[in-house]
């Protein structure tokens, strides 16, 4: 074996035969270079869920009272929600990521069942159908169809291989995958995860090396379709009218306020005023400028910093993975990661009109927290390399052996072959012209 061999093969690529009995095996090299899961990923991860925890509890009080006559609703259902999320994240660590190639296919079938399942018997809730109300939880199909199609996505990108460049076999499938979750999504009346799920799929198709030529006219394609899910949305185009006139609705005018009167150093933990009923969806959505308002400038800066960190190990895990498929999800949850908050903070700041998209760990809800930690924990198995498990290694299960052709088979057996009916068929490379040896005459 040589030195090159001896690396950590790809286990994204094509399946390779087993080895000889006797030679080093692959799986065992591939485990030789396992190592610890990144404490830095880890600690950005677990400390935004922490800063979450506390800041739900600070933002939520006055509206579990009024809503639920208990101060601390919102903190012992997110408490909970904390302790699973954590162990979940354990969990999923210790587990090989590449598990989730192998069954990427059935686990998209589930998020698209979601997806359908919620149109049918979800909950409306301001117009938007997204919820699936459940014993102690509400679940939110599309939370689980992000990471899904993140799965499926590099799971079939790693298997096609140099054939991404190519348009009909590479590229347009993972795009029509692809295109209708994102229906099913907007059919829900959420075009902010819509527009996520969009820009987490181009930028997978990017990094697997398809052509930009193809994106960036998927790009073009898809922009007269959001303009038009905009302007024919009644209360989508007022959002529009009201950010390019300048004109903030109510949510962003407290918003902004919130974020205005911290300062710098913030007013000080508990002591926010926009929780006091003035500022819709505090605990969720616009957590932020809670944040902002009690922490000032340095919280806000603090929580920015914690996703650089998260999204930079994220891709420093995608560079060192030992396959196309780890590569690729990698780069895919991290991007999942930083477009999805720099959505949210960009709606709190007033700098995109407002979607109605979460911020990841921080923002209370059950579905929205289970699925990140998850999906950190993902991070944390690729960053540190597991030994392939065989239910999961894509290399021990050999390629098929060729069919020998017709003409092969008949000079095996000393039949002659029967003359084909077409008369002007021209005849194999192979039987036109013996084949000739490659003899090398020795130098005296």
């Amino acid at each position: 074996m040589t030195s090159s061999e001896a690396a950590a093969p790809d286990c994204g690529g094509d399946p390779i035969a087993e080895p000889a009995e006797g030679s080093p095996s692959p799986v065992a090299d591939a485990g030789d270079e396992r190592r610890a899961m990144d404490p830095w990923l880890f600690f950005a991860a677990m400390s935004l869920a922490c800063l979450g925890l506390v800041m739900v509890y600070s933002a939520s009080v006055y509206t579990a009272r009024v809503r639920y006559h208990d101060w601390e609703y919102f903190l012992g259902r997110q408490s909970v929600l904390f302790a699973l999320g954590t162990a979940v994240m354990v969990l999923t660590s210790r587990l090989d990521y590449r598990l989730f190639r192998r069954f990427a296919p059935h686990l998209m079938g589930i998020g698209l069942l979601g997806l359908l399942l919620v149109l049918a018997v979800g909950d409306e809730v301001n117009g938007a159908r997204r919820w699936i109300r459940a014993p102690g939880i509400n679940i939110q199909p599309s939370e689980l169809a992000k990471v899904f199609l993140a799965m499926f996505l590099s799971s079939v990108l790693a298997r096609q291989g140099e054939r991404v460049r190519r348009f009909k076999a590479g590229f347009l499938p993972p795009l029509l995958v692809a295109s209708i979750t994102m229906l099913l999504v907007l059919l829900e009346k959420d075009l902010g995860t819509t527009i996520l799920l969009g820009a987490v799929t181009l930028t997978a198709l990017f990094v697997a090396g398809t052509r930009i030529t193809y994106v960036v006219a998927a790009m073009m394609l898809a922009a007269p379709l959001a303009w038009s899910q905009i302007v024919g949305v009644g209360f989508r185009k007022g959002r529009l009218l009201d950010f390019l006139s300048g004109e903030q609705s109510y949510q962003i005018q407290q918003s902004l306020i919130a974020v205005g009167s911290g300062g710098t150093w913030g007013l000080g933990l508990g002591a926010g005023r926009q929780k006091l009923g003035f500022l819709p969806e505090n605990h969720t959505d616009f957590i932020l400028a809670s944040i902002a308002e009690e922490l000032g400038l340095v919280g806000v800066w603090t929580v920015i910093g914690l996703f650089c960190l998260l999204v930079w190990r994220g891709l420093v895990a995608a560079r060192g993975a030992p396959d196309r498929f780890g590569t690729y999800l990698a780069v895919a949850l991290s991007a999942l990661f930083g477009f999805q908050a720099l959505i949210n903070i960009s709606v709190v700041l007033d700098v995109i009109p407002a979607k109605g998209i979460t911020l990841p760990f921080l923002s209370y809800g059950g579905s929205s927290l289970l699925v990140s930690m998850g999906a950190t924990g993902i991070l944390l198995s690729i960053s540190r390399r597991p030994r392939p498990w065989r239910i999961s290694d894509q290399r021990s299960r050999a390629p098929a052996p060729e069919r020998p052709s017709r003409t092969a088979r008949l000079a095996r057996t000393g039949e002659p072959p029967r003359r084909s009916w077409w008369p002007w068929k021209r005849a194999p490379a192979a039987a036109a012209a013996p084949a000739r040896r490659n003899t090398r005459i020795a130098r005296p």
